[in-house]
């Protein structure tokens, strides 16, 4: 049983949480389970809460109760020690999104390089014979914003770490660093370590 539940989830000023039924994937279906919708200076984010789980809103706190795993079938006894603490995590994330929020810079690196925006969609050139366009999902743009700073930066920011991080992560696979060359599209973090390019042997 993770210990991080033992401690309430406080609420700060300026967030707003509603509570209603809903469906969510768990166990491979869809479920009807509860929705926690948050709000704040940030925007709003969402977590499906699965029946198993029991939390409540309680004098300005969340609080996440620990599974019962006697009263739960043997396959699934697993799942109710871990639940508890994963679901505490998505709502933690999901207070900070809305009320500080979640960003990840990215570079485009390399001789010709660049990036631009036109519309709703990034336009990519980055060593291929064509441009690579690329277009947020409908249902992440609740959630996620996507700009363009320069000819370079991308900055995707939002209220959902989850969707932060994989937008990022799909922008970054449209071309991935080289890893002899460190030309490619990478996280304005990101230490790339250049392989040493082989060498071919002069003479007998």
């Amino acid at each position: 049983m993770s210990r991080l539940i033992k401690k309430p989830l406080e609420i700060p000023k300026g967030v707003s949480v509603d509570i209603m039924e809903g469906l969510g994937k768990f166990k491979g279906r869809m479920t009807k389970g509860k929705i926690f919708k948050f709000k704040g200076a940030k925007g709003e984010c969402e977590v499906y809460v699965p029946p198993m789980i029991n939390v409540e809103v309680k004098d300005g706190n969340i609080i996440v109760h620990p599974v019962d795993t006697k009263d739960l079938p043997k396959p699934d006894r697993k799942l109710g020690k871990a639940l508890p603490g994963t679901i505490y995590r998505l709502l933690r994330n999901a207070i900070i999104g809305v009320s500080e929020g979640y960003k990840k810079e990215l570079k485009v690196v390399g001789t010709g390089y660049r990036v631009r925006k036109e519309g709703k969609k990034l336009v990519f050139s980055v060593g291929y014979s064509h441009p690579v366009e690329y277009s947020l999902p409908d249902e992440y743009s609740k959630y996620v914003k996507v700009d363009v700073q320069g000819q370079d930066t991308v900055i995707v920011s939002g209220t959902s770490k989850e969707l932060v991080g994989l937008v990022a992560a799909q922008i970054r696979s449209i071309k991935e660093p080289n890893v002899y060359t460190g030309k490619g599209i990478r996280y304005a973090d990101e230490v790339i370590t250049l392989k040493p390019t082989k060498k071919t042997k002069v003479g007998g």
